[in-house]
């Protein structure tokens, strides 16, 4: 009987993989930093002392496939998981929807010469800036954090990846490349109070929670030296506008350009607007990015600007980071940088990523630093 067992459950496995995917593979990248971070200027009855860490930045693996369908067309998956390698050791619920085993870019598509559909989740909008460093901590990317909030605790396109999404890209065409996307629901919890997202069903009286989307719209170009895009997010919130959750529009435009030499500087710039029923608030910000590679080496500058909320006086902020990156090979690179956050009274801007070291974030007004030692190594 038991030898009838073994034979059926070895059949079963060679069964199985008759139907296995031969093309799968496997990537990733880990990123890790040893940091102190620290706030200043704290709310009366708190004060603040410098925490010593060691980080997790959002380290990633992947499992991904494709398959030839023929005539030029193929069929894919990728499976995206952030993982936490500091403190537990096991999948990170970063993202929307807090999915411990695919909580990063994560999709089935299918395409050809004509483009590539997806279905999934996906970072989109907010992550569209032009700074680069060779080793860093996800803190070091200020237009992520500076465009992707408003300086009132609120965020725009969600500050991470966006859920239940449909997207088309197109191919490239001498440079230029396009996205559309579509999430059906962008942040379900949003959600207005007593209703059952995903069902159609809401009490008596309560806006439909089916009805939030949002819209992505992006246009690149990437050919030689230069780097350019355009990207535009609208979103409308799930159970519809209120007094204190907000309709959104997003608008940022980037231009980068490297010289000969290593030298690489850009520029990209933001406005944001959230539509309440008792109406709507907006900023701009901005961002220049500024580094030079030389053999293995590279420094970079990054300095990031948001104006004034409108109806909220001293509500702007500042920051800037300092890099300086090493590539021992081509996939491991180590390096040290320092991040700084300065709030006006009125703004609450944090440095990106947070969530993803345990960091403390801010209250209006105070300021938060961060230095690092970093390294990231990709497979």
């Amino acid at each position: 009987m038991q030898k009838k067992i073994i034979a059926l459950a070895v059949a079963g496995l060679m069964s199985g993989a008759a139907f296995a995917q031969s093309n799968v593979t496997i990537s990733g990248l880990m990123r890790m930093s040893v940091e102190q971070y620290k706030l200043n200027s704290v709310v009366a009855g708190s004060q603040a002392s410098a925490e010593n860490r060691v980080s997790d930045q959002s380290s990633m693996l992947v499992f991904s496939g494709k398959e030839d369908l023929g005539g030029g067309m193929y069929a894919g998956f990728v499976l995206d998981s952030r993982v936490g390698s500091d403190v537990t050791g096991v999948s990170a619920a970063t993202g929307q929807t807090g999915n411990t085993l695919v909580s990063g870019n994560s999709n089935m598509h299918i395409g050809g010469n004509w483009g590539r559909v997806s279905v999934g989740r996906q970072d989109l909008h907010y992550g569209s800036a032009i700074e680069s460093y060779k080793a860093y901590t996800l803190q070091n990317i200020l237009s992520n954090g500076i465009f992707a909030q408003m300086g009132t605790g609120a965020s725009i396109a969600n500050a991470t990846r966006t859920p239940n999404v449909i997207m088309y890209d197109s191919p490239n065409m001498s440079g230029f490349s396009g996205r559309l996307a579509v999430s059906t629901s962008w942040n379900a919890a949003a959600a207005a109070p007593g209703a059952n997202e995903g069902t159609g069903k809401s009490l008596v009286g309560v806006s439909d929670p089916g009805k939030g989307s949002a819209t992505n719209l992006a246009l690149n170009y990437a050919n030689g030296p230069i780097k350019a895009g355009y990207s535009y997010w609208r979103a409308t919130v799930e159970g519809g506008k209120t007094a204190a959750a907000a309709d959104q529009r997003g608008d940022t435009l980037q231009f980068g350009y490297t010289f000969p030499m290593g030298l690489a500087i850009g520029l990209g710039w933001n406005k944001s607007k959230q539509d309440f029923t008792t109406g709507e608030i907006s900023r701009t910000a901005w961002v220049l990015p500024v580094s030079y590679t030389f053999g293995a080496n590279q420094v970079a500058f990054t300095y990031a600007k948001a104006g004034n909320t409108s109806t909220i006086a001293d509500s702007g902020a500042s920051a800037y980071t300092l890099a300086y990156g090493y590539s021992l090979s081509k996939r491991t690179n180590i390096g040290v940088s320092y991040s700084k956050m300065d709030n006006k009274t009125g703004a609450s801007y944090d440095l990106f990523g947070l969530a993803a070291n345990g960091a403390t974030g801010t209250a209006a007004g105070e300021d938060s630093s961060q230095f690092a030692v970093n390294m990231n190594h990709s497979f």
